[in-house]
């Protein structure tokens, strides 16, 4: 039994001794297994600061680099920028030199080409005096292209009650940069043989064959209604025609108003190949003179031959008060349109027109927009048809009357007042001194478009730049308190040889 108890105790102290052995192992190895992990994350945390010094200094280094690197780029771009504008100043200062040796060259032979042509039109005009001695006819031709704008309607109905003196035609002639469908060649044909016959039309255009016709051996002088070349076949031209043994003349069916027309018009050549050129006011004469290649030895100051009518055409009768309202063509957002030649406001103004029919449903409003208005709106995508014709229907459907005809000056003696922003309207209105509003986005611009003949036709104008003023303008209108007669400085200015300005024309022709 003391066997049994002692080897038990026995066992009992080798398990415990066991037991604490093991227990002193355990506590040994967790504390060098923690001893270990403090010695892994320490040197963990030093190759991270490690690590850490490394890339701040390698992003220090590259952005050093970096900073180098762009600094040079920045001083070779400024050098390559340096040398880039010595080369193009040079290239400048060359090309103006060209330009400048070039201009004078071609100033000489446009100056001795029109020399040789006026040398050529004295031997021209001698030969047609010895003809007209022998009892033979003038024969005269008008190059027209536009039925609306002839200036010389009174000098042809002259002609035509002298038949015996003179043998007179018309020429229609396309516009070939703007007429693609021939639309407005047949209108201005049919115009043209509606008032003269038939007999007296010569077409300028074989619809048929596609083929331009030349008449110029057919006349002795010819009246171009239009100056501009482009606009016209080569054979309907001024360049060729003044190398014909023919006369070419000129009559603007306008005014000189805007300062547009000296270098699109009479800087060109063209207006100096003309033989003669007649002009309506000494204003325009002495501002021609100044702008012309010649010197403007080829005008003649006659008054302006297409307001002669006005003497003749009767007021018609009407009870309503009639306000015209006219439309320019030179709309802003056109691609290209110089701003000197923006003076349409119709865009800005379109949804007032209607307006004023509402406003004033006793007052007769008459539109009259330019013929090349809603041309140019489908041309340049600022209208489709669709919205013109929309338009259109909604002015018919109020006290709007829409004009259209190809001679408008009846409307000035029909209407009693005008509201406009137009270039010949601003002169020919002034003939009956009725009251007119010129509408601008900006008077100071607008006058500085002006010629001098435009602004002191502009000073006869009552000036709106707002929709409140063209109500003020139809307010006062309407209360008689504008002015109804012609100022004596425009008869003495502007009404030159009115109501004779067509004979005038006629008597100079060949003297």
């Amino acid at each position: 039994m003391q066997k049994t108890h002692k080897a038990f105790f026995i066992k009992q102290f080798i398990y415990d001794c066991i037991c604490k052995l093991g227990s002193i192992i355990n506590k040994n190895v967790m504390y060098e297994l923690a001893k270990m992990q403090e010695q892994q994350w320490h040197a963990q945390a030093v190759l991270q600061e490690q690590l850490r010094q490394a890339q701040s200094t390698m992003q220090e280094q590259q952005g050093q680099v970096q900073a180098a690197l762009q600094e040079q780029l920045r001083q070779a771009q400024s050098t390559m920028q340096e040398q880039q504008g010595q080369v193009q100043a040079v290239l400048q200062e060359q090309q103006k030199q060209a330009d400048l040796l070039a201009n004078k060259v071609d100033t000489y032979g446009i100056r001795q080409l029109i020399y040789e042509t006026h040398d050529h039109y004295r031997h021209v005009h001698q030969g047609i005096l010895d003809r007209l001695k022998h009892g033979e006819k003038l024969r005269f031709a008008s190059y027209v292209v536009y039925d609306t704008t002839f200036a010389m309607h009174g000098i042809m109905e002259l002609m035509l009650n002298e038949p015996e003196k003179y043998d007179i035609k018309f020429v229609i002639c396309p516009d070939i940069y703007r007429d693609k469908d021939f639309s407005q060649y047949k209108k201005t044909r049919d115009f043209f043989a509606s008032r003269y016959g038939e007999k007296k039309i010569l077409d300028g255009y074989d619809m048929k064959s596609g083929e331009f016709l030349d008449y110029s051996d057919k006349f002795d002088m010819v009246y171009m209604a239009n100056p501009y070349a482009v606009l016209v076949n080569r054979i309907h031209g001024i360049y060729y025609l003044s190398r014909q043994n023919i006369l070419p003349i000129f009559i603007n069916y306008g005014y000189l108003g805007a300062k547009w027309s000296f270098g699109h018009l009479i800087e060109q050549p063209e207006f100096s190949l003309f033989y003669k050129v007649f002009v309506e006011t000494e204003i325009t004469k002495t501002e021609i003179s100044m702008h012309s290649i010649v010197g403007g030895w080829n005008l003649v100051l006659s008054g302006h031959p297409r307001t002669d009518v006005l003497d003749k055409i009767k007021e018609s009768s009407h009870t309503k008060k009639r306000i015209l309202i006219a439309v320019h063509q030179s709309v802003k957002g056109i691609p290209g349109q110089e701003e000197e030649l923006q003076w349409s406001n119709f865009l800005e103004y379109a949804d007032f027109i209607p307006a004023l029919a509402d406003l004033y449903p006793d007052v007769e409003f008459v539109f009259r927009p330019h013929p090349l208005l809603f041309t140019h709106l489908v041309w340049f995508d600022l209208w489709n048809q669709d919205q013109i014709d929309s338009y259109l229907k909604l002015l018919q459907s109020k006290n709007i009357i829409y004009s259209t005809e190809s001679e408008y000056l009846h409307l000035i003696k029909d209407c009693d007042a005008i509201i406009h922003d137009c270039g010949s309207f601003m002169m020919e209105w002034q003939y009956l001194g009725k009251p007119c509003c010129y509408v601008v986005d900006s008077e100071e611009r607008i006058r500085g478009q002006f010629t001098k003949l435009g602004n002191f036709c502009l000073d006869k104008h009552f000036i709106a730049n707002s929709r409140e003023k063209i109500i003020e303008f139809i307010d006062r209108f309407l209360n008689d308190e504008f002015p109804t007669k012609v100022d004596d400085d425009v008869r003495e200015k502007i009404m030159v040889n009115y109501p004779h300005a067509s004979e005038y024309v006629l008597e100079h022709l060949l003297d």
